[in-house]
């Protein structure tokens, strides 16, 4: 038997719960250097898609039950932490939830402000242009009212 086939053999016992690992940190352990080898022997295998396409399944599988808690089944007392601790990580992510849609609300609001300010800003700025032409054609007019009276002045002395 080569070494993928001894190394998957090997795997799926302990998959299938015919070898004596029941703690979940050993059984991750054991399976993190098994499916090492497997992919170490998967690249220098003859058949080498087949091999890869083999350990690629066997990962899942071993991925699959340690999320599912390592393949070992739970006592009650252990189930019912369990279910506390994820009924608390799902309190927890509802209020993130929340206050991420509270944060959401409020930029939004901010981002309307921010353009009603910027709307605001716009017309004042074409008032004070408007004011500026205003004294520039004032200032003009009094400049050419003060020449005229100059020119007066001389006319009339």
């Amino acid at each position: 038997m080569s070494g993928f086939g001894a190394y998957e053999q090997e795997l799926q016992s302990v998959l299938a719960g015919d070898m004596s690992v029941t703690d979940p940190s050993k059984f991750q352990s054991e399976t993190s250097s098994l499916l090492g080898q497997l992919k170490l022997e998967a690249r220098s295998a003859e058949d080498r898609k087949e091999a890869t396409a083999r350990y690629k399944k066997l990962k899942e599988e071993v991925d699959r039950k340690v999320l599912l808690g390592g393949g070992t089944v739970p006592n009650g007392a252990q189930a019912n932490q369990d279910r506390a601790r994820l009924m608390a990580t799902n309190d927890k992510l509802e209020n993130q939830n929340d206050r991420l849609r509270n944060i959401h609300n409020t930029v939004a609001e901010i981002e309307d402000v921010g353009g009603e300010i910027t709307t605001q800003l716009a017309a004042n700025r074409e008032v004070i242009q408007k004011q500026q032409d205003r004294v520039k054609e004032v200032s003009s007019m009094a400049d050419m009212a003060s020449n005229i009276t100059k020119r007066m002045s001389k006319w009339w002395a």
